[in-house]
């Protein structure tokens, strides 16, 4: 367990942000209270660093890289969530989800850079706190700590779920359902008729309540409620579109006819004068918080 600034990979960049912390009143001997006292210091950056990008003068920037700042805001957000869902996650078992949301974060920060380097505004980077070295570090520090508990904590806890489902506690296996899934989830994955108890129908012959998959999405602040799935149903066929779900579409669920019947595909590139990061064709951006139910498609 790493329980001092000298065993992560960055102990300056440890020391500056948690001796700054106005929490800071670590002794080095409760490792649990310095994993709480180095995510509280990164989240205290990330907002730092997040509202520096909202402040950010936009005069000098094309239309390209406009886009390339929205989407460092987008993932900036995601940063935060992730962070705040990392310092939340209180009990062992789920420090190995933390992992993988502090894995994200750093990802968010190349991604945000590729926006820029891929239009030739690499001059710009300079000025986005996101991209910053110091905030990198931040987050590869936290990344350590956060192993290290998972390695070291409730060692029979973590090695029981790790023979259980294959090292991998997300796995869906042929004969069960991992732990993240509810039981009125599950139920409601095995009715064979699903396809009827369908919010929504999307078909492109007109036979449903929308002909694009977007459309359908567009009803679900209208639609949605009560904690429940909203339940989406696309008929066979090929679907060319690009469809973006962002996290504050919780419960949603989208059901097609098979593979090869219900496709959907689209054909945006950079060359159209877009970032990468907006060219998905699918593309999901997720509040990794685990009383989030996530998007499904089956």
């Amino acid at each position: 367990m790493i329980s001092s600034c000298s065993q992560t990979p960055y102990p300056e960049i440890c020391n500056s942000i948690v001796s700054s912390s106005p929490r800071s009143t670590h002794d080095g001997t409760n490792p649990l209270e310095f994993r709480g006292l180095a995510l509280q210091a990164n989240m205290e950056h990330a907002k730092r660093a997040h509202q520096l990008l909202l402040d950010m003068d936009l005069s000098a920037l094309d239309e390209r890289g406009k886009l390339a700042w929205a989407d460092c805001v987008i993932l900036s957000e995601n940063t935060m969530n992730h962070l705040s869902s990392s310092l939340t996650s209180k009990d062992p078992t789920s420090f190995q989800d933390a992992q993988t949301w502090l894995s994200a974060a750093i990802a968010n920060q190349q991604t945000c850079r590729n926006g820029f380097t891929e239009a030739n505004l690499g001059s710009h980077l300079d000025s986005l706190p996101l991209m910053s070295t110091e905030l990198s570090k931040f987050l590869c520090n936290s990344l350590a700590i956060n192993k290290a508990a998972v390695t070291s904590v409730a060692p029979t806890s973590t090695s029981t779920l790790s023979s259980s489902s294959g090292g991998d506690r997300r796995r869906l296996l042929a004969t069960s359902f991992p732990t993240w899934v509810s039981g009125a989830t599950r139920k409601l994955l095995q009715i064979s008729s699903i396809a009827s108890l369908a919010d929504v129908v999307v078909a492109q012959d007109g036979s449903g309540n929308y002909r694009t998959i977007s459309g359908a999405l567009s009803a679900y602040n209208k639609l949605s409620g009560d904690n429940k799935r909203f339940l989406i149903y696309v008929k066979a066929g090929v679907y060319q579109e690009n469809v973006q779900i962002v996290y504050n579409m919780t419960n949603v669920m989208l059901i097609g006819d098979g593979i090869d019947s219900t496709v959907v595909t689209g054909n945006r590139s950079f060359q159209d004068g877009l970032t990468t990061y907006r060219t998905a064709t699918f593309g999901m951006l997720f509040h990794p918080s685990p009383d989030y139910n996530f998007f499904i498609c089956i």
